[in-house]
């Protein structure tokens, strides 16, 4: 059997997979869950307040250290919660607890460099998703973790490619203004490309940049050729993007996560991310680069396509992304690294 573990997470769903193969876990978080979970879990909810920094900080520890300190023998993973490692990591460290931080964003936080020096592992996605330059020996890639069964597979039609979308959060990094650029020179005069944007902005700078994505795209708006609209919630997401061909992906830096669950849908994958034209390909079979030029070259390519080779190459697509970045494949990799296998 496996020891205890203890999982810091806003994800209930790996919780849950950790729980079929650990003797019993138990997850800390700032958000309570209330549905129905496995005996082996327990949920400790740790209150946290919005600019109470101290505050927060010594109720982590409080309510956290006991538990460590109790349970010394457990492993601990905290899954994209570098903060609550930066708290926690220096008592593992004295404690010579097994620590895995699953940390996945292009931008290095000064609390992931912080705990970096008191975990044993760092896990994440791929290279793009995690590059510091100190104690970089302890990162191991491991894909991305999508279930596969949330995001049920469907053919699209080739030529329904003219209904578009993009989802997820909206900040400046996923470069909504120049995604509104590109609708722009496909359409010129005509409107036969449309374009619905799902989501919603995080901070302050975010919803200013949306305004001004929404002030630069009126034309487009009044012709219906771009609407922008509220998030889908992620067990929505098979049903509402049903009708669409194409969905567009402009984010410059890790492998998103959201390329990899339209993949999975079915739905052809127009990108300039680096990460996801390295490892699924291009349409236009050319190398991928951050401009309109080429987004409008891969969007021919598809367009002229045969059928039966757009058929081949969704499937393959979509098998590669299954192979790769399954949830199920995912566990077993982390489980390596919790059992310091790896």
């Amino acid at each position: 059997m496996n020891p205890n573990s203890m999982v810091f997470s806003h994800q209930s769903e790996i919780a849950f997979e950790l729980a079929k193969l650990f003797d019993s876990v138990t997850v800390f978080t700032t958000e309570s869950n209330a549905s129905l979970r496995p005996k082996n879990v327990q949920v400790v909810e740790v209150p946290w307040r919005r600019g109470s920094h101290f505050g927060n900080a010594v109720r982590v520890i409080k309510i956290i250290l006991p538990f460590l300190i109790k349970n010394r023998h457990s492993v601990v993973f905290t899954h994209m919660t570098d903060i609550h490692a930066a708290l926690i990591s220096p008592f593992t460290w004295l404690l010579k607890m097994h620590h895995v931080l699953w940390y996945a964003h292009a931008h290095n936080s000064p609390y992931l460099i912080w705990a970096s020096f008191f975990v044993n592992r760092i896990a994440s996605s791929t290279p793009g998703s995690c590059n510091l330059r100190i104690n970089k020996e302890k990162i191991r890639f491991i894909n991305q973790g999508v279930n596969v069964r949330h995001f049920p597979f469907t053919l699209r039609d080739k030529y329904s490619i003219g209904k578009m979308l993009n989802y997820g959060r909206l900040d400046p990094s996923k470069n909504v203004n120049r995604l509104i650029e590109l609708i722009e020179s496909l359409n010129g005069d005509d409107n036969s490309f449309k374009l619905d944007i799902y989501g919603a902005a995080m901070s302050s700078s975010s919803i200013e940049y949306l305004q001004f994505c929404k002030a630069s795209a009126q034309k487009s708006i009044q012709r219906g050729n771009v609407n922008f609209l509220n998030p889908i919630e992620r067990r929505n997401l098979p049903k509402q993007t049903s009708h669409y061909g194409l969905f567009l992906n402009f984010f410059i830096g890790s492998l998103d996560k959201t390329l990899v669950e339209a993949t999975l849908m079915g739905l052809p994958v127009v990108t300039w991310n680096q990460e996801y034209c390295r490892e699924f390909g291009t349409w236009s079979k050319g190398h991928a680069s951050e401009s309109i030029s080429f987004i409008i070259d891969e969007i021919s390519a598809l367009q002229h396509i045969s059928d039966d080779e757009y058929i081949r190459e969704v499937y393959r697509r979509y098998e590669l992304a299954k192979q790769n970045h399954s949830l199920d494949s995912w566990i077993i990799r982390l489980l390596a690294i919790l059992n310091r296998e790896n």
